[in-house]
């Protein structure tokens, strides 16, 4: 190992702000660089959970340079595995950038007196009409609406997508002929 590797390692190792910021600096592109080219679905949640793991570990590595970067990108590695497990356990809901966007004339409609939009909100729960009302008459934020019904903003966003598209359902389905 030359001294100036070992230097900076050890730097590392006592929490020099400088060298700290020189790995940052050196390591974070390429890590994000390889989650993406990896397959990892947020590179900045990798990149950012290899460095913690680095600096929660340094102190256990011994080896040379070259080792040390292997070394971090082993961890790299191990990071966008979880990464992959994790999407695979529980894959993420994907919304349109518009999923909480009614028609410009259904908005209008809601909760105005439209008959068919009264009689879909009707077969809604209480608790759907009152997410849908929150969001578009209120005009609540996913955040707001999530702290107030003790969700997390995940669940909030995908009970009100649901409730969305229920609602979209019930408004678009035919009417019932009269005999």
């Amino acid at each position: 190992m030359t001294t100036e590797c070992s230097a900076r390692i050890n730097a590392l190792k006592h929490g020099d702000g400088v060298s700290w910021a020189h790995l940052l600096e050196e390591f974070g592109p390429q890590i994000e660089g390889y989650a993406r080219r990896m397959g990892a679905q947020d590179a900045e949640d990798v990149t950012g959970s290899t460095l913690e793991s680095v600096a929660r570990t340094i102190g256990t590595f011994n080896g040379s340079e070259s080792q040390f970067r292997s070394w971090v990108f082993t961890i790299a590695h191990s990071r966008i595995v979880d990464d992959h497990r994790r999407r695979s356990r529980r894959p993420e809901v994907e919304f349109r950038q518009d999923f909480d966007r009614v028609a410009e004339d259904r908005l209008e409609a809601l909760f105005g007196g439209d008959e068919r939009v009264d009689a879909a909100l009707a077969q809604l729960t209480a608790e759907q009409r009152e997410m849908l009302r929150s969001r578009f008459v209120v005009g609540l934020s996913i955040r707001e609406i999530a702290n107030v019904s003790g969700r997390s903003e995940q669940a909030t966003r995908v009970a009100l997508h649901r409730c969305i598209k229920r609602l979209r359902e019930l408004i678009e389905a035919p009417a019932p002929v009269d005999s």
